[in-house]
């Protein structure tokens, strides 16, 4: 399966199909099956051109066209002419001319989502991928999917521990208050210890039995093979009420850095004091 995401410089119906080309050019296919909206909130962005990853895919001034612009100041510029309901109309064009099989979302609220079903024409989203692990359970917006055929699919499965700004000081950076990571945290090792598997097989293990699907990345070959070990053993309901008292709602994916835009998707995550930082180093893909 091939899949893909629109990034936030191309909310502007113009230039949502020339991105999705770009993306199929570079992957030398005529289609993908999945093509997704990657935020809410058009940041960065200028709205004044296309923007594709050869220009930059770190933060520079909005001059030299990167796909992360900043403003004459350094922070995050902005489309606050540019509205995911419009955007999604052009995301259904692209399904009727067989660019994609199917249109979905990321990093949306419940609200969000209910605004992009309202308005859907032809296609409502077909996923939609949000942050989720055993301290993020998600569990009403799961059942929010569930109920109109949206596939909650969890990225970010096993804590994302290597996220570089877990060191850089952002407000994402501290330790969870159950005061281990994930991976870490014993009530889930003695249930692997149990089964006789890793802690990423439980953690795996239980987002199987909560439904909808996931995501997770390895660069190491043996972890890649130890991840599919999760379908020879079952989390029983005690293992899972186990589970259910890790859910503090503690989300590590913010991008507070882009909080200033209307349809920013965590406000509710921030702190009341917080005041809009500048992006640093690690606050993004290829940052420098």
């Amino acid at each position: 399966m091939q899949g893909a995401k629109l990034w936030n410089s191309n909310h502007r119906p113009e230039h949502v199909k020339p991105d999705l080309e770009a993306t199929l050019k570079d992957l030398q296919l005529d289609y993908i099956d999945s093509f997704v909206i990657h935020w809410p909130q058009a940041v960065p962005s200028t709205g004044k051109s296309l923007t594709l990853r050869p220009n930059g895919c770190f933060p520079a001034h909005h001059s030299k066209n990167t796909m992360f612009p900043l403003d004459d100041e350094g922070y995050y510029c902005a489309d606050l002419e540019s509205h995911y309901v419009e955007t999604w109309a052009a995301m259904e064009e692209l399904v009727d001319l067989g660019l994609t099989k199917s249109i979905g979302l990321s990093n949306f609220n419940r609200m969000q989502v209910e605004e992009v079903l309202k308005n859907a024409k032809k296609y409502t989203p077909a996923v939609l991928q949000n942050e989720s692990h055993p301290y993020l359970h998600e569990k009403d917006l799961r059942d929010f999917c569930r109920t109109h055929n949206i596939v909650f699919q969890a990225y970010s499965a096993l804590g994302s521990a290597d996220r570089p700004w877990r060191v850089a000081g952002s407000i994402t950076s501290g330790v969870p208050k159950a005061g281990y990571e994930v991976l870490g945290h014993p009530d889930i090792a003695k249930i692997a210890e149990k089964y006789g598997k890793s802690t990423a097989n439980v953690v795996l293990r239980w987002h199987l039995q909560m439904g909808g699907a996931f995501v997770c990345k390895s660069v190491t070959p043996s972890r890649i093979k130890e991840n599919f070990q999760i379908w020879d053993f079952e989390l029983s309901s005690e293992d899972m009420n186990v589970m259910d008292k890790l859910n503090i709602g503690w989300r590590h994916l913010l991008w507070a850095e882009t909080s200033m835009h209307p349809d920013y998707p965590f406000k509710d995550c921030l702190p009341y004091d917080y005041k809009l930082g500048k992006p640093g180093v690690g606050s993004t893909a290829g940052a420098k």
